[in-house]
């Protein structure tokens, strides 16, 4: 991802001509161009959504958003792959260009981001509220799981991906990569 230098309000994001076919992130007043996804990228996204709403079908607390862009602050407007947000958070929306709150739940297909990057936007979605941030690297088949308190772990194969607050989610780390 090629970062522009110059730090922007959220504001001033809106009003940025981007070009046809491009989809751009406000990071830390930084615009982020976002690299066009790959089928490795989409496979791994698409699981994640079906796992997601395999789950909340069951247990209607929250809804998923695949994509969705939330404004975190005057210089923070981020894209997250996939987002969950809770149903108390769905329920009093103001009318906004973005949604104005913090998704409970991210999760973010390494591809073509820094580490820099990626370690950014982690950092800013926990820093703001987010429960817990998943980032599902596709080439090396691991979860690792970002919890709000502080404390990561990584998990491989059959290896469950456990979110404590959301009651009964255990998902082996292996489905998130399902036909990789």
């Amino acid at each position: 991802m090629a970062a522009v230098t110059t730090e922007l309000t959220v504001k001033e994001f809106l009003e940025l001509p981007v070009p046809e076919g491009e989809r751009w992130e406000l990071v830390r007043g930084e615009v982020v161009r976002m690299a066009r996804a790959r089928a490795m990228h989409e496979v791994v996204k698409s699981n994640a959504i079906w796992e997601l709403m395999a789950y909340l079908l069951q247990n209607p607390i929250g809804q998923v958003f695949p994509e969705t862009t939330y404004e975190l602050s005057d210089q923070d407007a981020p894209q997250p792959d996939v987002s969950v947000l809770l149903n108390e958070q769905i329920a009093s929306w103001p009318e906004h260009v973005f949604f104005t709150c913090t998704p409970a739940l991210v999760v973010e297909v390494v591809s073509s981001e820094t580490a820099a990057t990626l370690e950014t936007k982690v950092e800013l979605y926990l820093e703001k509220g987010a429960r817990t941030v998943l980032v599902l690297y596709p080439e090396q088949l691991a979860v690792r799981i970002f919890e709000k308190a502080g404390h990561s772990r990584l998990v491989r194969g059959e290896e469950l991906v456990v979110i404590d607050w959301l009651p009964g989610f255990a998902v082996p780390a292996a489905r998130f990569f399902w036909g990789l």
